[in-house]
């Protein structure tokens, strides 16, 4: 959700260098930079510049991203009273209301987007959303009534909703519609402080925002940027692959943050618009690869709604790459892939289409390795009779053929160890 609190400042990282042949030590060149911090709330973002024309310090590109940021959330959020969203939401009125041409081409958007997803992508949705207690404002999770759930859907649904682009101005045929952009208002975030660093002559740099992320050109050292995708696991955060982007955007949307174990049962966050319930499927999260990352936010939040079959015919309609990950069960820990074939994954975490993992083999293997180190230890302790010592464990008190300790780390006699430390040191 994108939050009333504006709460977006920023700190600048630099990392200098000193020049190769021809420039003093005392002359140092500021080489890839990032600019960090939170807007829309509790949202983390990271811009990553890896040149920037001389004409613009670092600080003055600070500033102008942080002001990027919070142009968006002072048009876009649910929170603040005055903006453009809120005043849309507290009026009943059936008539065009005037809004900032921003807002109004992210609604359109939002309205286009809903048609290309057969109505899973809506920014009405939102008052399901809360009657499900995933909003804002959560309290204790109770199923809610049928009779709720009908009332929830007589307030939803992206067709009444109308958009002016010039004058700007929205208006929506139910006087109690609502509208939440968060789904997409990051994504667009992420794009407008791209364009800003395009213009401001920024040819090489990554922009996220809350994870989704838009990049130009190559990394300082060469070769497109890697950006990590997440596992959806419950139990933390964990890098699964890696993709490779170059003047695209890339979105992720999953149901492994944020859902609730009700009597046995996941409810997730993402709730389909048409029924106004969680989605029952096993879809655990989607990432999308598109030309801008308004686009790719919107779609990968609709995928989620849509599950692995329907979101795969989706993106091949549009054009877009993807990755979906779909777990076996609610709480199942083996994972399956289903990848396009364009999706930029770097080669070391290329595999097969589609993929099974699991977290077995890792655990079992662990434990075998782990079992095998705790018993050459005590094969050492049991037939010296001796106890666990010194940093080869028991193995350190087996004898060699001429009565020596060996050490089942070098496996040297201890006297030859010492004697090669002490040439070492001589040498040395």
């Amino acid at each position: 959700m994108i939050l009333l609190r504006l709460c977006l400042f920023a700190s600048v990282s630099l990392v200098l260098v000193v020049a190769a042949a021809g420039s003093s030590a005392q002359d140092p060149i500021e080489v890839p930079f990032e600019i960090t911090g939170r807007t829309m709330g509790p949202i983390a973002y990271k811009v990553v510049i890896a040149d920037h024309p001389k004409s613009v310090t670092p600080v003055e590109i600070q500033e102008k991203v942080a002001a990027s940021l919070e142009r968006v959330n002072g048009l876009m959020s649910t929170y603040i009273p005055e903006s453009d969203v809120s005043r849309f939401n507290t009026s009943v009125s059936t008539e065009f209301q005037n809004v900032d041409s921003e807002t109004a081409n992210v609604v359109a958007k939002s309205i286009e987007i809903s048609k290309q997803t057969g109505g899973a992508f809506d920014v009405t949705v939102g008052p399901a959303v809360n009657l499900w207690n995933f909003g804002p404002e959560k309290t204790g999770f109770q199923l809610p009534s049928d009779e709720s759930v009908r009332a929830v859907r007589q307030m939803i649904g992206y067709d009444c909703l109308d958009v002016r682009l010039d004058p700007p101005a929205i208006r929506k045929s139910k006087p109690a519609a609502k509208i939440d952009l968060s789904a997409i208002a990051k994504g667009y975030a992420v794009d407008q402080v791209a364009q800003m660093l395009d213009g401001i002559g920024c040819r090489k740099f990554m922009v996220e925002v809350g994870g989704e992320v838009m990049t130009r050109g190559e990394r300082f050292i060469g070769g497109p940027w890697r950006i990590g995708v997440e596992r959806p696991t419950d139990l933390g955060r964990e890098i699964d692959s890696i993709a490779e982007i170059s003047d695209r955007a890339m979105a992720t949307s999953g149901d492994y943050r944020n859902f609730v174990e009700y009597q046995g049962k996941r409810f997730s966050h993402t709730i389909d618009p048409k029924t106004c319930r969680p989605v029952s499927h096993a879809l655990a999260s989607a990432c999308v690869v598109a030309d801008d990352c308004m686009t790719a936010d919107a779609l990968a939040t609709a995928i989620m709604v849509l599950g692995v079959e329907r979101g795969q015919e989706l993106c091949d309609r549009l054009g877009v790459e993807y990755l979906l990950v779909e777990r076996d069960s609610d709480f199942g820990e083996k994972l399956t892939e289903y990848i396009s074939r364009g999706f930029p994954l770097a080669s070391e975490s290329m595999g097969a289409q589609p993929q099974t993992q699991s977290i077995w083999p890792t655990f079992v293997g662990a434990a075998v390795v782990f079992g095998f180190a705790v018993l050459a230890m005590a094969v050492g302790s049991i037939f010296a009779n001796k106890p666990v010592a010194g940093s080869c464990g028991g193995l350190a008190n087996m004898k060699s053929s001429a009565s020596e300790s060996t050490c089942g780390v070098c496996s040297q006699p201890k006297t030859e160890c010492i004697e090669a430390d002490r040439d070492k040191v001589t040498s040395d």
